[in-house]
């Protein structure tokens, strides 16, 4: 596990240095823009399940400033009997420094039941650093501080992080995208228990604002937060997306 993390850490510093291209798109303009998103799996018969998930991420820009307010919202059932549920909120301020570098600070609280986290409260502190940003490829990371306050099924507790993260989007052509980001938590305060996530997407635009958005995410955690659960969780929605 430690030989994994240093590649993980390995490759964010090795892209941060080697990549530093100029940018060919026009600054951003200032005011709002939303993307929202809803996915629903329904079947009957033999086996009873139903699967919702919702998204929304809003944005908006004033001069050298970002409000960014993000919210999902995942319900699994299956005869009769729910077996996920979660669901976060966060709202995230940034500023941008230079052209390519922007500092930034963040608030999310999280529930997530059959991972056994009632709530999650994390305050994070960092810089974000733009690698590239053309029409057809935008890629950044950023590194910082997470302070995190759980209340667990068993137990509350305190903790710090590190907090190491990168995101890459490719445009293939005018209708097709694809999209990969990895976040890595190593712990301060115990170091077995470390984070790792990672989502893989592919869109398809319908028209102006709509497209249909296909995810695979996966969520690890090496330390298990309640007897009975395993460490990793993945989730595979499709959705429709729409943005304005």
């Amino acid at each position: 596990m430690k030989l994994h993390s240093l590649k993980v850490l390995a490759l964010v510093a090795i892209t941060s240095f080697a990549f530093g291209t100029a940018f060919a798109e026009d600054p951003p303009k200032d005011g709002w823009k939303t993307e929202s998103q809803a996915g629903v799996v329904m079947t009957s018969g033999n086996t009873e399940t139903s699967t919702l998930s919702f998204g929304d991420e809003t944005t908006y820009r004033f001069e050298s400033n970002l409000l960014k307010l993000k919210a999902a919202y995942l319900y699994q059932k299956s005869s009769n009997t729910i077996t996920g549920k979660s669901w976060s909120l966060g709202l995230r301020y940034e500023r941008v420094l230079t052209e390519k570098l922007n500092a930034f600070v963040g608030e999310t609280v999280e529930g997530d039941r059959f991972a056994g986290v009632n709530q999650r409260y994390s305050t994070d502190l960092g810089a974000k650093y733009q690698l590239i940003k053309e029409d057809e490829l935008n890629w950044f990371v950023e590194g910082g501080y997470r302070y995190t306050k759980e209340n667990l099924t068993l137990v509350e507790r305190k903790l710090h992080y590190a907090r190491a993260y990168t995101e890459i989007e490719k445009k293939f052509s005018p209708t097709v995208s694809a999209k990969y980001w990895l976040e890595y938590l190593p712990n301060f305060t115990d170091s077995d228990d470390w984070q790792l996530n990672t989502e893989l997407s592919l869109s398809a635009a319908l028209n102006s604002i709509f497209s249909l958005k296909s995810a695979y995410l996966l969520k690890y955690d090496n330390q298990i937060n309640a007897p009975g659960l395993v460490k990793t969780d993945k989730i595979f929605t499709t959705s429709l997306v729409a943005k304005f």
